[in-house]
């Protein structure tokens, strides 16, 4: 039989214990732990069999049984307490009361000399039956001290009085047990003297508190003085935990919330069903009431609530996806005992094999994700390809009908001008360009070209291409006054022309004239510099002649003056 070994504790100050009186514990329970609870043995568990051991512990068991025979005590049939009746007197200590000291004392409130000599003056104005007693005086007085110091506890610091229909509340208890009210208004207006004279002090004596710090600082009667708080020392790391914790109790409010007004949501769509239900049944109710009264035979799919049909989802379209290229693999080499460590460059080689099946995934995954798209973002700046919407330029030719040949005595008769005879050769770096009117329109470089669009509002528009301003015209009365305007050292100076100083031809040209030898002569040249006049340009002439080379050391003979030309020489 196994037993149940106890091993007792010592016990302490701060362990509680249990009372129990006699009659609160089970015999039954107390036998059974008196006969299983045995005491340890200090001894290991597979010694605790030996037969010393257990001879030893048996012989102290009947050592313990042993007791002097003793006769059973008996209940006895007198009752001393009815026959020797006494009265109940209950000690001092067992006396308990409630009240506070103040209480058990009485008035606090002391008369002095001063009110003293204020309550003669009084009750010699009055008559012996309306004299105000001591006792009664100081019971009014405590009144409004304690009236004062509970509605007004700093008046000393901001100077505050209680009013006189404040301290009739309180008065009303006093005046129950002595009829002080008729007293009460011209005691008021002494303890108001008399506060407004001790600079609003408490005229009971009570203990002095520390106000202004510095002031009471020397004071010795003050009681309590402010100390400084020193504030506990925290870690920044419990602050981040009760940021924390405080953080996680308001989430975990703030979904309880959500949930209970989610559940009330709930609850009152369900109610509005419900009633909604209820109103569609009554109002069947009423058109099959209707129907029967009437006669009228139909179906009954409209008194009952058919549910809708599910709707098949669609099928959408497995796409195959090309089978993923074989994995590359490093060759496996024999097992050897040198071969065991690891290798740099096989390593290498494993991560270039998972560096390049990655990339090939994610081109394969891009290129599935694009088809049936077309990508114009990789050439932005190429137009795409396809037919244009708007049509592009195109050019004006002119188209003329062939006319019939001449006859030989109508040519022999007339008589060729001197521009059909000498065409200008088309020279592109000459700084003058002459066109005659036999020139061809077609000959340009850029002939013309239109375009017509549609803007904004539906307004058409023609684009022009390719147009050449229209020559600046001199006016007739200004042509003819240089008709005849020739100076008369004509044949001494050279003509002047009209020139762009900074058209490309005619700096091309400047730059192909050497320099004078006064110029790369430095010697000769002094150190002052002479300023050189502004250019000026002359007025145009009508007369158009090439300017003369400036390396012709000798002057071209004069040539016959030349017609002047028509306008539209440029």
């Amino acid at each position: 039989m196994a037993t149940r070994k106890v091993r007792y504790k010592k016990l302490s100050v701060k362990t509680p214990l249990g009372v129990l009186r006699e009659n609160q514990i089970d015999r039954e329970e107390y036998e059974s732990l008196t006969n299983e609870a045995q005491i340890a043995t200090g001894v290991e568990q597979a010694e605790e069999n030996e037969y010393h051991l257990q001879a030893v512990l048996q012989s102290a068991g009947v050592a313990v049984d042993k007791e002097i025979p003793v006769p059973p005590p008996q209940e006895s049939t007198l009752n001393y307490d009815e026959l020797y009746a006494r009265p109940f007197s209950k000690t001092s200590t067992y006396i308990r009361f409630s009240q506070t000291v103040e209480e058990s004392v009485g008035c606090m409130y002391d008369l002095t000399e001063d009110d003293e000599v204020f309550l003669k003056s009084y009750n010699q104005k009055r008559a012996a039956s309306a004299q105000l007693s001591e006792f009664d005086f100081e019971m009014i007085m405590e009144v409004f001290e304690d009236t004062s110091e509970f509605k007004a506890p700093f008046a000393s610091i901001d100077q505050t009085i209680v009013p006189y229909d404040d301290m009739l509340r309180y008065l009303q208890d006093l005046d129950r047990r002595t009829k002080v009210m008729p007293h009460a208004k011209e005691i008021y207006e002494y303890w108001k003297s008399r506060r407004q004279a001790l600079n609003n002090q408490p005229l009971h004596p009570t203990l002095k508190f520390e106000k202004h710090q510095e002031s009471d600082e020397a004071d010795p009667f003050v009681c309590f003085r402010r100390r400084e708080v020193r504030q506990t020392r925290k870690t920044r790391a419990r602050d981040v935990q009760s940021a924390d914790k405080l953080k996680r109790l308001r989430k975990e409010l703030e979904d309880a919330r959500q949930l209970v007004l989610a559940a009330h949501n709930r609850e009152v769509l369900k109610a509005e069903m419900l009633k909604s239900d209820r109103a569609i049944f009554e109002v069947r109710a009423q058109l099959k009431e209707h129907k029967i009264r009437l006669g009228i035979k139909t179906d009954d799919e409209d008194l009952i609530n058919q549910k809708p049909q599910k709707r098949k989802a669609p099928d959408v379209p497995t796409v195959q996806r090309p089978p993923l290229p074989a994995q590359l693999r490093v060759a496996v080499r024999p097992t050897h005992p040198e071969n065991d460590l690891s290798i740099y460059a096989d390593r290498q080689a494993e991560k270039e094999n998972e560096l390049r099946l990655d990339i090939e995934k994610k081109v394969l995954s891009h290129t599935e994700w694009n088809r049936n798209h077309l990508d114009l973002t990789r050439g932005p700046l190429s137009p795409a390809p396809g037919p244009r919407r708007e049509p592009g330029f195109r050019p004006a030719k002119t188209q003329y009908l062939m006319t019939p040949p001449t006859s030989a005595a109508s040519d022999s008769l007339e008589e060729p001008t001197a521009m059909d005879l000498d065409k200008p050769e088309e020279d592109v770096d000459a700084v003058f360009h002459f066109r005659g009117v036999t020139q061809d329109q077609e000959a340009r470089k850029n002939p013309p070209a239109y375009r017509r669009r549609i803007g904004r509002l539906g307004r058409l528009w023609i684009d022009r291409r390719g147009m050449a301003s229209p020559p600046h015209d001199v006016g007739a009365e200004t042509r003819d006054r240089w008709k005849y305007d020739e100076s008369s050292d004509e044949e001494e100076d050279p003509p002047k022309y009209e020139v762009d100083p900074f058209d490309t031809n005619a700096l091309r040209f400047r730059a192909s004239i050497p320099l004078p030898p006064w110029m790369t002569n430095r010697a000769a040249v002094p150190t002052a510099r002479v300023p050189l006049p502004p250019p000026q340009l002359p007025p145009a002439v009508p007369q158009l002649q090439p300017p003369p080379h400036p390396q012709q050391s000798q002057q071209p003979p004069p040539q016959p003056p030349v017609p002047p030309l028509p306008q539209n020489a440029t």
